[in-house]
């Protein structure tokens, strides 16, 4: 445990891009508040019925959507791009929802479905998450307005068979060598999908960075999930104790040498700001799962509630969990269409 508390320590001179994040929380935020009421807020309306459960749904979205943005925007500043923050609220948010449809919904055919729009078909939404998730998907079609052969859609392709794969983590053994190829394809591939979304074209050494990146950043959150996934019997990296905070603390190192070397112009302190507050986090609920551990009851911890769906504060939206969607009781896609 000491070797990792070293390790993170080693890191911090990243903090120095902490006033880089400090400014996105003040002068940002309000933006992106305000590009979400303009792009999100308008098809969650359209696909959910209840006014409950429409400002539900808009808050983990909005919340999601902050977060996502700090990242986004501090990969925009170290390769030189204008943050465009309607198609990263726009994917963040169908990020939210996809990965909520595939860990909370129960739809045998979900997998298939969504296979058949990624491939360029239809797509007949089941529930209001659904419908949401469809409205998003093509209000980034129109945004993009590129080829499906573009590199961002064969990402998401490729993420979304990685994503089928990772069912194998629910309540299964599974292996070691198994679950690393599970999380570089899943987040990796993801991160490249939704970064993507700033640029033109993706050369191979761009994918190669976006895929790095979106590696380390999925481990990083298994890090943050580790109690969670334990009480629900979810096998990651994290919890079958294949991964170390020594190994990620060098990938990141690795990492801000690669992006300084490919982009020596490049501002990169908000993005490796973010990954050490990231890997600070990561090391805390390490030592708090050990303690767990160690007095005999892991995974008991449940993640703190959000703040009210009314509460559009920038550090809240920021620092609190965005939750999750999950299905709404006794309701169907069929109650909401009769």
């Amino acid at each position: 445990m000491s070797s990792e508390v070293v390790a993170v320590l080693r890191l911090a001179p990243l903090a120095l891009g902490w006033p880089s994040v400090y400014r996105f929380v003040r002068r940002e935020v309000g933006e992106i508040v305000e590009v979400f009421e303009r792009t999100v807020e308008p098809i969650v309306d359209q696909s959910v019925d209840g006014t409950r459960r429409r400002r539900e749904i808009s808050r983990i979205l909005l919340s999601t959507s902050v977060k996502v943005c700090l990242a986004m925007s501090g990969y925009a500043q170290v390769v030189g791009l204008a943050f465009q923050a309607d198609r990263a609220i726009l994917g963040s948010s169908f990020t939210r929802v996809y990965d909520d449809l595939f860990d909370n919904f129960r739809s045998p055919s979900l997998d298939d479905r969504l296979t058949v729009l990624f491939d360029g078909g239809s797509f007949h939404p089941q529930s209001d998450a659904e419908a949401v998730l469809l409205g998003l998907y093509r209000a980034i079609e129109v945004a993009l307005r590129r080829e499906e052969s573009d590199p961002v859609y064969t990402a998401l392709r490729r993420m979304h068979q990685f994503q089928i794969q990772s069912r194998q983590q629910r309540g299964r053994a599974v292996s070691g060598e198994e679950l690393r190829r599970i999380t570089r394809g899943k987040g990796g591939l993801g991160t490249t999908a939704l970064f993507g979304l700033l640029r033109p074209a993706l050369s191979r050494d761009d994918q190669r960075l976006l895929l790095e990146l979106g590696d380390v950043l999925q481990v990083l959150d298994d890090y943050h999930d580790v109690a969670l996934d334990r009480a629900e019997g979810i096998v990651t990296e994290v919890t079958l104790g294949t991964v170390t905070l020594v190994q990620t603390s060098r990938r990141i190192a690795r990492l801000h040498r690669e992006f300084r070397r490919r982009y020596p112009r490049g501002r990169r302190e908000r993005l490796f700001g973010m990954l050490f507050m990231m890997l600070a986090r990561a090391l805390l609920h390490r030592l708090a799962d050990g303690r767990r551990q160690r007095l005999g009851h892991a995974g008991q911890e449940r993640p703190e509630a959000g703040p009210d769906p009314d509460d559009r504060r920038p550090h809240r939206l920021l620092l609190w969990p965005a939750g999750n969607i999950h299905p709404e009781p006794g309701r169907s896609r069929e109650d909401h269409t009769n």
